[in-house]
């Protein structure tokens, strides 16, 4: 598990190197948190998916939460693999339903009742395979350069983003998108699970 403060530190960094100094560096970061986030998912069993996590929702919740993220994501690289610049998740639209159905949302507390409700009766076995099968495909894509190079993720739109230490990043939204998923992986889970195990 990361310490936040350092996690925003490495994540301040990154940002201020050239896109090929950033594209190396920051696949990195991501493989080696992204194994341990995976390292967790395995080991959790159903007990401990059902534990009560800080924010007052079962743990599994919480791992469905960021895998539905993820797999929003996953949407988003595949319109900036083909050139969209400003990827629907950042309006909260674009997301596809299991009836392959297009969704929007009215903010993010929207999003997560949504996934509340589709998740409550959801069995940990099924969670941990989406949240595997997410976090996994999810790298591949941003670490795979023939896939979301450094070109094409400094080629999307810039977006701010207000890291919770008081700095503020000015990124293409690339990137954005890339760094908060590590975010959700090695912060988000981590806060959530300890104590867990």
């Amino acid at each position: 598990m990361t310490n936040s403060d350092y996690f925003y530190q490495q994540i301040a960094k990154l940002a201020a190197l050239s896109p090929y100094d950033r594209y190396a560096r920051l696949g990195r970061f991501h493989t080696d948190l992204v194994l341990r986030y995976l390292d967790i998912i395995r080991s959790l069993d159903a007990s401990d998916a059902g534990q009560v996590g800080s924010n007052e929702q079962p743990i599994g919740q919480i791992i469905a939460e960021v895998a539905e993220w993820e797999r929003f994501t996953i949407i988003a690289a595949g319109e900036m693999i083909c050139g969209v610049q400003w990827p629907q998740i950042m309006t909260l639209s674009g997301y596809v339903d299991d009836n392959n159905q297009p969704r929007g949302f009215n903010d993010e507390a929207d999003f997560k009742l949504y996934l509340h409700q589709k998740y409550l009766s959801s069995s940990w076995a099924e969670i941990r395979e989406l949240a595997l099968h997410t976090a996994t495909a999810l790298h591949t894509l941003f670490t795979q350069p023939t896939l979301l190079s450094p070109d094409t993720l400094q080629k999307t739109q810039k977006h701010e983003w207000r890291l919770p230490n008081g700095l503020k990043l000015t990124l293409p939204v690339g990137w954005y998108l890339w760094m908060v998923t590590i975010e959700r992986e090695a912060i988000t889970y981590a806060e959530e699970l300890n104590g867990v195990k």
